[in-house]
């Protein structure tokens, strides 16, 4: 059991869990064990990290609240349309998701009460400390921006719809699809020819 938590370790590049326990079918009590002998720092519940390890707190936080998914200034910087790492986390919920139990100031969390339009354009996207975590993917985070452009600060919606205008990687079709399901096509034609006409 020792070998196999020094290589869920290693292949983590410096933490454990406790879902990587459970998913491995590794009684507690040797993760106890080993966290106690080779002094693995306790950063959260269920998750131990080596001493050299950096802390993600994209990573960490997204652990301890997994419906969370990144959204809005969070999504933005993630994808690169952005060159201004936030000092908070961005996320959103679903419908009735409030797992913590006090507000926190480094975090700004959404709830999204339907539930088709919360599990919208969900993936993996990789940090810049090299981990996975689940954000909402451009083309969503695009349409989260046009339909809630009032509450965004104008500098960071500017910046991020230019460059996703610019962008050889973007999607209109899918950007389009979404923008039908959110029901705000219009807005989202209206703005993109825009910017897309800009140049």
């Amino acid at each position: 059991m020792r070998e196999l938590i020094k290589n869920i370790i290693q292949t983590n590049g410096g933490y454990i869990t406790g879902r990587d326990i459970a998913a491995h079918k590794i009684p507690s009590i040797y993760l106890s064990r080993y966290v106690k002998k080779h002094g693995l720092k306790h950063m959260g519940r269920g998750f131990y990290a080596e001493e050299g390890w950096i802390l993600d707190p994209y990573l960490l936080f997204q652990y301890t609240y997994p419906q969370f998914i990144y959204s809005f200034a969070s999504a933005i910087y993630l994808h690169g349309l952005g060159d201004i790492l936030p000092n908070y986390l961005e996320v959103t919920g679903p419908l009735n998701y409030r797992p913590m139990s006090e507000k926190r100031d480094d975090v700004i969390a959404h709830t999204d009460t339907v539930k088709q339009s919360y599990a919208l354009g969900i993936i993996e996207v990789t940090t810049s400390l090299g981990n996975r975590v689940k954000a909402y993917d451009i083309e969503k985070t695009v349409c989260d921006l046009i339909k809630h452009k009032d509450k965004v600060e104008f500098e960071i919606y500017a910046k991020a719809l230019r460059l996703y205008a610019r962008s050889a990687n973007k999607d209109i079709n899918k950007l389009m699809e979404y923008a039908r399901i959110l029901k705000i096509e219009g807005k989202v034609r209206s703005q993109m020819e825009v910017l897309l006409n800009a140049d």
